[in-house]
This record gives C-alpha cells, sequence and structure tokens, in this order.
C-alpha cells in the first residue's frame, strides 16, 4: 500500500495496533495485555458477528485456554464432540472408519463445538472484563506505510473522517483479504480446491448420532452435520459444480443432497446460510520488519477436520510473549524471526493435513475404494487426531540449543509439555504452575541426592532472576517440603504422574518451559549452566 501522504509524522502513540477483531486479534491482545502491552485493536465490520464458518475448539487449544484462565467458560457454552464418522455408502456405523479423539493424552480428550460468532463473544468479555479493552468497529486500515522506526497509518472511522497515526508495530490479523500483507508486499501463494455451503438448522427425524461429527459423502456429493448447542444443526455440504452450493433456495438444495446420500433427515427452519470458494494459500513470509501477518492472513485451507481457528490463535499465541518482550525491551527483535521459523512449518502440516482429509471426503470424482482406503493406512487414526488436535505439532526443528548439552529421555524440547496432577487435594496440576507467563524453570531432585539438585535450584534461580528479571519463574517438584522455596513456588509430584511423564531419573532434572506450554530445554542437574546460554537467545 502507498504512502499515507506528506506533512509531519505523527507522534508513535503507545499501543501496538492490531488489524482485526476476530479470534487472532482478540487472543494476541490478550496475551500482549496480560504481559502489560497496550493495544489497539482495528475491526471494520459494522459489530460482532452474528454468523461464522467455524466451529471446533481442538484440545491444543483447550490447553492454551486454560493457560489463559479462560477454559471453565467454554466448557460452560461448548458441547464435547467424541470424534469423526466417515460414513462410507453401504457400511454400517460400525463398519465405517472414525477419529476418535477420547484416547488423546490430554485434559481435553475430545473437541468442543461452537459458533465461532458466540466462541468470539467468550473472548471479547474475557478480554474486557480483565482489561477493559475491546474492538473499535467500524474503523478500517486504509493507508500503511512502514520506515525503520515505526508504522505510519490512516484509519477511517465510521463518519468518513480518517485518522493518522503512528505505531512500533502492526500486526494483521486481518484475514484473507490481508490489508497488513498486501502493505508489506507478502505474496500469498495458493489456489481454489473446492465450493463450499453450510448453514444452521433446525432438523427433524435426525437418526445419526448427533453428538458426532459426521461425515457424508458419494463419489459427487458430501454434505456433513451435527448438533451444535442450542436449538440448531449445523451442515456442510460440497459438490464440484456449485449447482447446489449456490442455488437460491438453499433449504430444498440441502434436502435434495441430504435424500441423494440416504442421511433422511428433513431440513427445517434455516437460522443462516452461506456458501463459499475454497481456497488452499499460504504467505511465503509473515514479517516484513514491523509489519507482521497472523492466522488466516497467513494461511488458509479446507475446513476439513476443523483445524483452521485452531491454527490461527496458536500462531497469536506464539507471538504474543515474544513480542511483548521486543516491545518492552526486555528482547532484541531478532526473537520475532522465530515465529515464522516455528508457525509457518505448522501452517504447512495443517494445509496437508486438512487437503488429506479433503481427499477422503471431498475427492469429487475420484472412486471411494482408493478413499476409503486412505483411511486404512497404518496409524492413520492416531496420526489424524494428534495432527488435527494440535498435541503433535512441534518447534523440534526450529529448536536452538546450547552446546555440549547432553541429550535427556522424556519430552523434548520444542514439543508440547505433558501436564500432569502434582497434589490431588486440594487439586494442583504442572499446568497451574505453566499459567504464568513467562518461562518455567522446573527444579526436580529426584532420589539420589535431592538436597545437592534443590541447592542447585536456588543457584540458578538467583542467577537468572539477576541477568533475566522477571522472565523466569522457578518451581521446585520434591518428594519433601523445602523451606527456601516459598509456598508459590514448590509442590510434591503425589502420584508420580509427572516423573512418569517427564521420565525423570533418579540423579534429578531441571526443565526449562517456554511460556506457550512447549519444552525449551531439559538437561541434567550438573549441566545447570547451560540454561543461561539457552535464554540468551530470547532475553541477551
Amino acid at each position: 500500500m502507498g504512502s499515507t501522504g506528506g506533512g509531519a509524522v505523527p507522534q508513535t502513540r503507545d499501543e501496538l495496533l492490531i488489524v482485526g477483531g476476530g479470534p487472532s486479534g482478540l487472543l494476541l491482545a490478550h496475551e500482549l495485555l496480560r504481559r502489560q502491552v497496550p493495544v489497539r485493536i482495528l475491526e471494520k465490520r459494522r459489530g460482532p458477528s452474528h454468523t461464522s464458518r467455524a466451529m471446533t475448539i481442538h484440545a491444543r487449544s483447550m490447553e492454551m485456554f486454560d493457560n489463559m484462565g479462560m477454559a471453565h467458560r467454554l466448557e460452560e457454552v461448548c458441547l464435547e464432540c467424541p470424534g469423526n464418522i466417515y460414513h462410507f455408502p453401504g457400511m454400517t456405523d460400525e463398519q465405517c472408519p472414525k477419529t476418535d479423539y477420547r484416547v488423546l493424552p490430554s485434559r481435553y480428550p475430545f473437541y468442543y463445538k461452537i459458533s465461532q460468532n458466540d466462541f468470539e463473544q467468550v473472548l471479547r468479555e474475557h478480554l474486557f472484563a480483565l482489561y477493559s479493552v475491546k474492538p473499535e468497529y467500524q474503523t478500517e486500515l486504509v493507508g500503511v506505510e512502514q520506515d525503520d522506526n515505526g508504522v505510519t497509518v490512516q484509519i477511517k472511522h465510521h463518519d468518513g473522517k480518517v485518522e493518522e497515526a503512528r505505531y512500533r508495530y502492526a500486526v494483521g490479523c486481518d484475514g484473507v483479504h490481508s490489508t497488513i500483507r498486501e502493505a508489506a508486499g507478502i505474496t500469498f501463494q495458493g489456489q481454489t480446491v473446492a465450493v463450499m455451503g453450510m448453514m444452521d438448522v433446525e432438523l427433524e427425524n435426525v437418526k445419526f448420532d448427533d453428538r458426532w461429527m459426521n461425515y457424508y459423502f458419494n463419489e459427487d456429493l458430501f454434505m456433513n452435520c451435527t448438533k451444535m448447542p442450542g436449538r440448531w444443526w449445523r451442515i456442510y455440504m460440497s459438490e464440484p459444480t456449485g449447482d447446489y452450493v449456490f442455488r437460491k433456495d438453499q433449504q430444498q438444495a440441502y434436502q435434495e443432497v441430504a435424500d441423494k446420500l440416504g442421511i433422511g433427515f428433513k431440513v427445517g427452519q434455516v437460522e443462516w446460510a452461506t456458501a463459499w470458494q475454497v481456497r488452499n494459500h499460504i504467505a511465503d513470509r509473515y514479517r516484513e520488519k514491523r509489519l507482521i501477518i497472523c492466522g488466516d492472513a497467513c494461511h488458509v485451507h479446507s475446513p476439513s477436520g476443523g483445524q483452521g481457528m485452531n491454527c490461527c490463535m496458536q500462531d497469536a499465541w506464539n507471538l504474543g510473549w515474544k513480542l511483548a518482550a521486543v516491545y518492552k525491551g526486555q528482547a532484541p527483535e531478532e526473537i520475532l524471526d522465530s515465529y515464522e521459523k516455528e508457525r509457518k512449518p505448522v501452517g504447512e502440516q495443517v494445509s496437508n493435513g486438512a487437503m488429506a482429509t479433503h481427499d477422503i471426503v471431498m475427492g469429487f470424482g475420484k472412486p471411494l475404494g482408493p478413499r476409503h482406503a486412505l483411511t486404512q493406512t497404518p496409524n492413520w487414526e492416531s496420526k489424524n487426531i494428534h495432527l488435527v488436535s494440535g498435541l503433535s505439532h512441534n518447534y523440534r526443528d526450529a529448536t536452538v540449543l546450547p552446546k555440549g548439552l547432553t541429550p535427556v529421555p522424556g519430552p523434548q524440547p520444542g514439543e508440547r509439555a505433558p501436564d500432569a496432577v502434582l497434589v490431588h487435594m486440594p487439586k494442583k496440576r504442572l499446568y497451574d504452575i505453566y499459567r504464568r507467563p513467562q518461562f518455567s524453570l522446573l527444579v526436580v531432585p529426584g532420589e539420589k541426592d535431592p538436597e545437592a539438585v534443590a541447592e542447585i535450584g536456588l543457584k540458578v534461580r538467583d542467577r537468572l532472576n539477576a541477568r533475566f528479571p522477571k522472565q523466569i519463574s522457578t518451581f521446585l517438584i520434591s518428594k519433601e517440603k523445602d523451606d527456601r522455596y516459598d509456598f508459590d513456588h514448590q509442590a510434591r509430584d503425589d502420584g508420580a504422574e509427572f516423573t512418569s511423564r517427564y521420565a525423570i531419573p533418579p540423579e534429578g532434572r531441571l526443565v526449562i518451559v517456554r511460556p506457550d506450554i512447549y519444552i525449551g530445554m531439559n538437561c541434567v542437574p550438573a549441566e545447570w549452566e547451560l540454561i543461561e546460554k539457552y535464554l540468551e537467545q530470547w532475553f541477551a
């Protein structure tokens, strides 16, 4: 986007500018605000959306929301879904392939169903309750120009007046047609892969198990349906010609497709319906100096599996703590390079995974036999649920470790840090420790020489606090109480669940966990000085 015009450059405002008030923008705002970074959220829509396409919240996202302190509210407004049933023609429900999420090693072994508009409302209410911040509706970004020190923008308000303002960074959470991405000159490569319609509707004569997401299809038609919270069912429909998807009488079109697929329900009152072209695109980079993109501005793909909104929000979760550290002068700007380095491969994995499911349920023109064969490949179900849930996403290939570090068993650097119950009553979980918006250092003495390891933990704590003030919270997990660690920074591992999941040996372990609940580094206690080396990449 071109110049904002001549004249004096306005004074740089204190806030970080977020363009887009959807899930990615709201979540990024939360992660910045909880670290005392002021934000401004622009949203060109007239107001909060009453309709939307996304509807699933997966396990890793729920772990994220637990970290943010809002999982309990989502538990009140969502419906649990055990997984997906793929209804191949001629097969009984018992014969049909399934992806059953109830085996996931998470506190959330399922996925949640909720309309995106209701979900966004939960995010907005949480953001306003904690920080008195909400999106500015009917405000549109119409001009962007950056230089070495900041970003100058033009903002058009609902009354037509144009405001010129300046910010240190601008983040585009503004979707497929991102203004920030265009201004940054970032290309968005891809293609259209399908057309799709969806509606929220009342149904009669429902014969399928509506707790599950039910996929029905033949060689030329696709439909999936499930019960949503409240009175409505959600139906998606696709076919190669668009004749049904874009028909004016949507109620009749959906009924005809349901009848052709033999689903058996009667389409009733329609709450709302929409149709669109399904695109599979990814940005060639996620940042150009002080312009950053996030969420749908980075990647869009087939809705198969319901991963899109989750991946977008986890982009924001990755970016938030890093951008906050840079803004506050605690970290060099170069750490923002790790955002693309870590998240773009995940975006590509999600896109490839969505297209793999797309080829099964919407592989129009292809015989059903080969499509069914795709569900019979080794470990298909396990790989699918771990990918779609987000539990298998990792940053192993992007993780930088200090030289000389001895490899140890257990969750590896760059992998998701598992949860564990530490104390059963009153209950304390490992994720309660991680809820602080900092790095966490776990000091785990083990059985061999617990006094010596606890002493090393104190030494590391004091050294890190002096070198990186307020960035690391040190926590002792030990069989015995240690008065040198205060009540808020120690707990027992009563049932040895943590010891098992983290493969803690008798000689003990030191574990660094990032603010976004991924393992940063783990080491034998004797190599404690390497922890400081590891943290230098983030805070030097």
